[in-house]
């Protein structure tokens, strides 16, 4: 089921998983593909393979699908991938009828362990589940994704032999061995997937004597960062879907008032002080599309931004703000216009 335009509209501005028009999805060749993670890593652990975990909105998503079209479709990938890898279809589709409740549990927690924040995201993997690359879509064809996927994992057969390395070894050797491991992936990859090496090796290294403290301190703060910005972002997408799915069959409805009524409970008994945030942030949003009352939705976004200024929301806010403002401004305008042709049609 579709948001309307203006939840939709809201939502895309506080979650980076954006959602898109529903489109058909190839099929993928089902025997191919597993769906479930931990019978996935038990296949490549005694196959000796590598995971490539898909994340995508199959039914939603136009990056996804394409891909699936260009790429996993393809009898050029069909035929060489699972030579090397167990192809894991991790889905987050609109049609809830596409995963079993199960696996839609278990693709919310892999969406957060993994941190995810847009489709399609592959993540290639050691058997058990230690990310090396992340890549997506790319054009080319089938031919050339083999082609980068096999680079890849040369990437992630390098960073394999130098953690083995360091299985059996202590202090500065380990930090050593860890620090080569590293520094065979992208930095992106490390930030995002390797903040505990990171520290790893500034404990182990916590005199500086072997440079490594120093050389990953800035990486490593800048990861941390990030990774709370993503926390924070993931908080966000959370409550509002919470607060959308409440609403969604209503605004489709043409149910208004029960929607903004529906909107006032999240805002009266919220379950934190995020979701009263997004509740009053919606209810902006749903005033407009309802009663196109650019000055209401002024009054409701204004008090969504004192509540923190700081959080993702309270920033998406800053920025709509203007906007509101101004067409509060010109409707009033407008509106004192059509009363003074009024008055003068009366002869007043």
């Amino acid at each position: 089921m579709q948001p309307t335009a203006a939840l939709f509209a809201a939502f895309a501005l506080i979650t980076p998983l954006l959602a898109q028009d529903p489109a058909p999805a190839p099929a993928k060749k089902a025997d191919l593909w597993l769906q479930d993670f931990a019978a996935a890593k038990a296949k490549a652990k005694a196959e000796n393979k590598h995971l490539l975990l898909d994340f995508t909105g199959s039914d939603w998503c136009s990056w996804c699908i394409k891909l699936d079209e260009e790429v996993f479709a393809k009898e050029a990938f069909q035929g060489e991938a699972p030579k090397h890898f167990v192809l894991v279809k991790l889905d987050y589709p609109n049609d809830k009828s596409l995963v079993t409740e199960a696996v839609r549990a278990q693709n919310e927690e892999l969406q957060g362990r993994y941190q995810i924040e847009g489709y399609p995201t592959i993540l290639l993997t050691d058997c058990d589940g230690v990310v090396y690359a992340q890549t997506g879509y790319r054009e080319g064809g089938a031919d050339d994704y083999n082609t980068h996927l096999a680079e890849l994992k040369a990437v992630g057969t390098a960073f394999g032999k130098a953690m083995g390395k360091a299985k059996d070894q202590q202090g500065a050797e380990r930090a050593k061995s860890l620090a080569e491991a590293l520094d065979a992936l992208e930095e992106a990859v490390v930030s995002q997937h390797h903040i505990a090496l990171l520290e790893e090796i500034s404990t182990l290294d916590a005199d500086g004597k072997a440079g490594l403290k120093a050389k990953y301190a800035d990486q490593l703060k800048a990861a941390k960062e990030a990774a709370a910005e993503r926390a924070a972002m993931a908080a966000v997408a959370k409550e509002a879907r919470v607060v959308q799915e409440a609403i969604d069959s209503l605004m489709e409805a043409k149910k208004h008032d029960e929607a903004l009524a529906k909107l006032d409970t999240f805002i009266q008994k919220p379950a934190n002080p995020t979701q009263h945030q997004i509740a009053l942030f919606f209810k902006g949003m749903v005033t407009m599309e309802a009663r196109n009352d650019p000055a209401a939705a002024v009054e409701l976004l204004k008090a969504a931004l004192a509540l923190n200024a700081e959080s993702p929301i309270g920033k998406q806010v800053e920025m709509i703000l203007p906007q509101l403002e101004k067409m509060a401004k010109a409707k009033a305008a407008d509106g004192g216009n059509d009363q003074k042709k009024g008055d003068e049609k009366q002869g007043k």
